[in-house]
């Protein structure tokens, strides 16, 4: 099994090995059309706790070679027990740091991303920039024309310009030392896990949102241009419409939704769109998208690559292969967002969905997307065969997680004032602290004073449970208790 590590600006912060780098949370979640983000914790005793400085170290997460997570604290905290805990944003963040000035650009599509990325890299650190990579989304004409006169964040620029106008997604991607920025059309992997009912899927959560349903669309183009009599060109205030390619109709509709739901209406606009043809294709692709609502199914499942099998991780933008009979799940769908718990696998879950997603039946136009793929997957399927009995071991492993609850105050203010804490151990999500010994049990107190601190957990030994009184916190305390398994 690949080993799961943090580095803290290149400097190992967490090894699952090391008992003095522990850390009490790692969760990645990871979102296909916006940044991913992660919660790491450490208790009070890790020697690095100063070395995580917000906004301005780079924490790297690695799974064997693959880095599953880049990018910055954006703030830290403590609690009751002095743990800390930062939330982070991923380095596609970094595109934030950045401002586009006032530009125009008439040219091709990477053209204008290559500009944007261009004066980015130029005004920000190292670590910061970005090697432009893959770009499949295309342009009808391969040609297009912005301006701006406004200084414009260059995340916001790039989603303006390109991804609201021509659609697609960013993705990070690294080869070796260099971090590529992907700007692609659709994702391009299949995951060779599947995701199966009876196998490796804990629960399904499905939801629809009825009120995003549309009937009829309104599509609107590119301003139209003309030349005044000085013969210079500007842009009026008509748009391109379908209205001479659609029977005299500026507008089109899918007669079984009008029947069901009536006359909903909507309007896009297509920016990039000059011709009437191309903008009909254009918005019969997106109705067929909008009749159906937005549906997302969200999928507990135990990750198999966690049960130490070889075979690859589940992450968002792949697409997985998901049978549950019982839920009327047959199909090949995006995974859109996936939050993966690198200290307590059984909390994965994978987030399916997309407009026009089938629940019952094959999703033919994802399938259709990613037919080419079917050969990237062969030979992966004896890899499945032998890990499709590998959720019991997961089930026996030794995965631990401890909770301290108390009752009572956590701030002293009198000297009759008391809290019992309690230490509750769990496997995975069952809690076994009544099958293990007391003796298991050894609590310890921080309070700068090590003489003193020392005589205190030599007290409190073998117990599962104990009272902190006004006296125990004297000026200042955190507690915490050490559990030997």
């Amino acid at each position: 099994m690949s080993l799961f590590r943090v580095y803290v600006d290149g400097a190992l912060f967490y090894h699952p090995q090391m008992s003095k780098l522990a850390i009490t949370a790692a969760r990645i979640e990871e979102d296909a059309e916006n940044i991913d983000c992660m919660t790491l914790s450490a208790p009070h005793n890790h020697p690095y706790l100063s070395a995580v400085r917000p906004l301005a170290s780079t924490i790297v997460c690695k799974k064997g070679d693959a880095v599953v997570f880049e990018g910055r604290a954006l703030d830290n905290g403590t609690d009751f027990y002095n743990t800390h805990t930062w939330t982070c944003e991923s380095c596609l963040a970094y595109l934030k740091d950045s401002v586009q000035p006032p530009y125009e650009y008439q040219g091709t599509l990477r053209g204008l991303l290559e500009m944007f990325i261009d004066e980015h890299n130029r005004t920000v650190e190292e670590r910061k920039r970005f090697t432009l990579g893959t770009i499949t989304v295309t342009d009808g004409n391969d040609y297009v024309s912005y301006s701006s006169i406004d200084f414009t964040v260059t995340l916001d620029a790039i989603r303006d310009k390109l991804i609201k106008t021509h659609g697609g997604f960013l993705r990070v991607r690294y080869v070796g030392n260099t971090k590529y920025l992907d700007y692609i059309a659709d994702f391009d992997s299949l995951s060779p896990q599947t995701v199966e009912y009876g196998k490796n899927l804990l629960d399904v959560k499905i939801s629809r949102d009825h009120t995003e349903r549309v009937s009829v669309l309104l599509p609107l183009g590119a301003k139209i241009k003309d030349v005044d009599a000085e013969g210079n060109e500007y842009e009026t205030d008509e748009r391109v419409q379908i209205t001479s390619l659609n029977g005299g109709k500026n507008y089109i509709v899918d007669e079984d939704a009008a029947a069901e739901i009536g006359m909903i209406w909507k309007t896009e606009i297509w920016e990039d769109v000059t011709v009437p043809g191309n903008l009909l294709t254009k918005a019969r692709s997106r109705l067929h998208d909008l009749v159906q609502g937005v549906t997302s199914m969200e999928l507990t499942i135990v990750d198999e690559s966690d049960t130490g099998a070889d075979i690859g991780d589940i992450h968002a933008g792949m697409y997985v292969e998901c049978k549950s009979p019982p839920h009327g799940i047959d199909g090949r769908y995006r995974c859109v967002g996936r939050t993966r718990d690198y200290l307590n696998p059984a909390g994965n879950t994978i987030t399916i969905g997309a407009n026009g997603i089938t629940l019952t039946g094959l999703s033919t136009k994802q399938n259709d997307t990613i037919s080419a793929l079917e050969e990237d997957i062969v030979g992966q399927s004896s890899k499945i065969d032998v890990i499709s009995g590998q959720v019991d071991r997961i089930n026996e492993s030794k995965m631990y997680r401890t909770e301290l609850v108390t009752e009572g105050v956590s701030i002293f203010r009198e000297k009759t004032q008391h809290s019992t804490v309690r230490c509750k151990v769990y496997s995975w999500d069952n809690e076994i602290t009544a099958s293990l010994p007391a003796s298991a049990f050894n609590w310890h107190r921080n309070s700068g004073n090590a003489a003193a601190d020392a005589d205190w957990d030599a007290a409190h030994t073998g117990m599962k449970t104990i009272t902190v009184s006004t006296e125990d916190v004297t000026d200042n305390a955190s507690f915490f208790c050490e559990v030997t398994i």
